[in-house]
Parts: structure tokens; sequence; C-alpha cells
């Protein structure tokens, strides 16, 4: 039995948030080393899909989609010197993406900066989303509240190429707010033509899952 269009675009994101993904991570200082977390699997929200299916509704009639997944790199940048277990951390993952645990790099307190590293999105074409699925429930914290909610998702496109600066996207390990901030999942699709460009990352920080989501909230697939 042939797949339907909307079948075939679910199966590839599914394939995509549970691809094997190990995480080279790459010091200033110190070899190379391998982290052998991989992406877990992610509910996606049927809202998300319905935006997806939506663009390519008319294009699919005539074009059938070829999906290409990419790699990504971001690194970690202190603000507050000791916050990190050391400066700057990089981290390349294979095609597909893959999942980062801060558990294992956040190791101090005080403030520091997450960024996408530019040299992986040179040659592709222009961004159509930015998608964020959130782990982590609301948190008030001193009067502000963060987080977006259990299983909420916006597009962030609009924050595409300031997330690239290495002093943008601030994080502050007082009282947990940067995992209240960052948990979740992010999926970038690219497209040019029917060439369709996909990639991935969960953060997490295991250390406090009592704090995130045990389940998210609404309809998903």
């Amino acid at each position: 039995m042939k797949l339907t269009i909307q079948r075939k675009i679910f199966c590839f994101l599914f394939l995509l948030v549970l691809c094997g993904c190990f995480a080279k991570k790459i010091e200033s200082d110190q070899p190379a080393t391998r982290v052998t977390d991989m992406a877990q699997e992610i509910k996606l929200p049927k809202e998300l899909m319905v935006e997806v299916l939506k663009e390519l509704g008319e294009d699919t009639k005539t074009m059938t989609p070829v999906f290409i997944f990419i790699p990504l790199k971001i690194q970690l940048t202190e603000k507050s010197k000791g916050v990190l277990i050391s400066n700057p951390l990089k981290f390349s993952f294979p095609k597909g993406g893959g999942q980062l645990d801060l558990k294992d790099y956040v190791t101090g307190a005080g403030s520091f900066y997450l960024s996408f590293l530019p040299e992986v999105f040179a040659k592709l074409p222009d961004l159509v989303h930015l998608y964020y699925i959130s782990q982590a429930p609301v948190k008030e914290i001193d009067g502000d509240h963060y987080g977006l909610g259990c299983g909420k998702w916006v597009d962030i496109k609009s924050r595409f190429k300031n997330l690239q600066q290495d002093n943008f996207l601030k994080l502050n390990t007082t009282q947990l707010r940067y995992l209240y901030v960052v948990s979740g999942s992010y999926i970038f699709v690219f497209r040019e033509g029917n060439q369709i460009y996909l990639s991935q990352l969960t953060i997490t920080d295991s250390r406090h899952q009592n704090e995130l989501c045990l389940t998210t909230a609404g309809d998903h697939l």
C-alpha cells in the first residue's frame, strides 16, 4: 500500500527525532570525546504537522518531497567564570541532529550563552521554520515567568540569525532559570523546491527531571 504524502512527511519527521546521534564534543584544551546520548522520541503536535503540510500541499501535487538530514553545531560560552567545565564548549552533531544533556557541562553557578554555529547553515537554502517544542512547564521565579509550557510549541524563525550569535541567548543557573528557557526540542526546516533539509536538537538536564514535563499537553501524532 502506498503511503500518502502526509504519512510520508510524518514518517520522515519521526525518523528525524529518533535518528541515532553521536555528539562530538570539542574543547579548546582537551581531546575530542564522544557523547553517546541519542535523541529521545518526541511527540509532534498535530498543529505543527498542519503547518508543514499546508505549505507542501500544492507543491506535492506535482513534486515528490526529497528529505535531506543535515548536521548541527552548537557552542556554549561562559559569561560567568567557572559555570562550564571548559570554555568555550563546541558540539558537533551528525546528520539529523541529536541530544545535549547539560548535566555534563553546566557545573558551576552563573550565566552562559548558547548559540548555533552558522557555518553549518552557510550553503543551505533559506530557513522556512525553526520550531521549538517545550519540555518545561511555566515557572514563576522572582515575579517573572519562564518556560513555554509542557508540549507547547512556537516557530522562532525570526530569532534564527540572533541565535547564531555567541552572546545573544544568555542563560542563568540561578533557581534553574536556564532549564525552563531551553529544555525541549528544536526542529530546523530549510527548503528549496522539493528538497527539504531537516535537523533537530533536544536539550535537557537529567539532573532535574522532576522539574521537567513528564507528559506533554494537547493532541499529538
